[in-house]
């Protein structure tokens, strides 16, 4: 399955991030739930608009973890991707798989990267980036050690 490319404006490349928000956990974590969840903890308070550091931006989400899923046949998966506010981070897909359960499972360390387009708006929007974890059916994953960075660019 393919993602479409989203409508993004494009960015200048060539300039650092206006903020860098760093966030991370040593706890090890298991989640069960079939539904996007919040990941405890994995959450960056932030808003665009008037009142705030820019009334637009591009945030860039980078999240780092050790991670394992466990099932009962050796075959499922945990997904994992970002929402800001109630909108979830491009690329936007059904199939956001971060770690397998194949075999006999062990810990391993997965990076995904996903990005957020807010334009120019005068209305004060929470756009709080929350990391969020689904598990197939029966499974449990184990999240530990993880980062999240959050780049913004203002508009």
């Amino acid at each position: 399955m393919s993602t479409p490319t989203p409508n993004l404006t494009p960015l200048d490349t060539n300039r650092p991030p206006d903020n860098t928000h760093l966030l991370w956990d040593d706890v090890r974590q298991e989640l069960t739930d079939t539904q996007w969840t919040d990941l405890p903890g994995a959450s960056i308070n932030l808003a665009v608009g008037q009142g705030t550091p820019s009334y637009g931006a591009v945030f860039v989400a980078t999240f780092s973890a050790e991670a394992i899923v466990s099932h009962p046949d050796n075959n499922a998966v945990a997904n994992v991707t970002v929402f800001f506010g109630n909108d979830q981070a491009a690329p936007v897909s059904s199939n956001h798989r971060f770690v397998t359960a194949r075999g006999n499972p062990e810990w391993s360390s997965h990076t995904l990267i996903r990005v957020a387009d807010f334009p120019v708006a005068l209305p004060t929007r929470n756009v709080t980036a929350r990391v969020k974890v689904r598990v197939s059916s029966g499974a449990t994953a184990g999240f530990q050690n993880w980062v999240l960075k959050i780049e913004r660019y203002n508009r």
